[in-house]
């Protein structure tokens, strides 16, 4: 990557750190931001402050059909290769075509990236006078069927998973996920410290980097595998749940022994760690009817969030029960 692309790219990034952007985030806009500069430069050879709307055009067809990616080489670079035997295979590192979704939040990257850059720039400088991501020209319409629901895992499925879980330390993720509903990487940070017995409540941070403190459902049942939990392991870390080094466990290891107990299960519907969190939700509201309330339990901003999260079949079949 050259010199200026990978500086800007750098203070971007550390601002989104500043802002209290969460780690997923960040590496989320580092990703994106890194291909589209790798595809930029191998096309154009050029510095971003150069990109134009009809580049990033390109680049959303890149997107939709998937190509290769390959940076430009000097001529003293590819003597190197030579003397060195590499071989470039190809015409460099393939990527295949994305999601809708995908698509979507590749732009998005693009457009913070560049709505940054322009309010850096715009009192000093001629670079960056104005964005090249147009949402008019560049904006993508999701569709129902481009979207792939998170399933509902109901009351059947969880006792399902529940009977064949023994463990402690499976105990208390399942718990998590189901009673108190937090996120994958909410999970993989929580500390001893942040559980309060007398209160029945955690306070942890959430996405964003907000401090939450959550009076948790089943917090007996919660707190008694918790207790267990740190009696019986021989770690004297404060992290619930360890990784190498007893460093807190990452949320892909995390979201991997999650999927063992859901397939230990066997349940007929495709079941996701998300499903928990979207259960949790549904059976909130289906019991306070409160849409707010249940906001406030999972941390959302808005309760548009919130309503996505409710499964409108399992509101449907308690309705006809009532």
């Amino acid at each position: 990557m050259r010199k200026k692309n990978s500086i800007w790219l750098k203070i971007y990034l550390k601002n989104c750190l500043l802002l209290n952007k969460s780690d997923r985030t960040i590496q989320n806009y580092r990703a994106d931001l890194n291909q589209f500069i790798l595809w930029f430069e191998s096309r154009y050879g050029k510095d971003i402050s150069k990109v134009k709307t009809n580049h990033v055009g390109e680049y959303q067809n890149f997107l939709t059909y998937g190509g290769f990616v390959a940076p430009k080489t000097g001529l003293l670079q590819r003597l190197r290769n030579f003397f060195k035997k590499k071989r470039v295979i190809g015409a460099g590192n393939y990527r295949a075509p994305l999601s809708v979704n995908s698509r979507r939040r590749h732009l998005s990257s693009l457009k913070n990236f560049f709505d940054y850059l322009k309010q850096t720039h715009e009192d000093h400088s001629k670079f960056f006078s104005t964005n090249p991501v147009k949402p008019k020209v560049h904006g993508i319409l999701v569709k129902d069927i481009n979207i792939n629901h998170t399933s509902y895992l109901r009351p059947k499925d969880w006792e399902k998973i529940h009977d064949k879980t023994w463990r402690t330390k499976e105990r208390l993720i399942l718990y998590l996920l189901y009673y108190a509903g937090l996120r994958l990487h909410e999970i993989c940070v929580l500390r001893k410290e942040f559980f309060d017995k007398e209160s029945g409540t955690i306070t942890f941070p959430r996405k964003g980097g907000k401090v939450h403190t959550l009076k948790i459902k089943k917090a007996d049942e919660i707190f008694d595998q918790l207790e267990y939990w740190f009696t019986h392991r021989k770690s004297k870390s404060t992290f619930l749940f360890l990784g190498r080094k007893d460093k807190p466990i990452s949320v892909r290891a995390m979201s991997s022994l999650i999927n063992k107990m859901i397939s230990r299960a066997s349940c007929e519907d495709h079941i996701t760690p998300h499903s928990f969190r979207k259960s949790c939700a549904t059976n909130l509201y289906l019991n306070t009817k409160d849409l707010l309330y249940v906001r406030d339990y999972l941390g959302h901003s808005d309760a548009a969030v919130t309503q996505t999260y409710i499964d409108k079949n399992a509101l449907h079949q308690r309705h006809l029960t009532m």
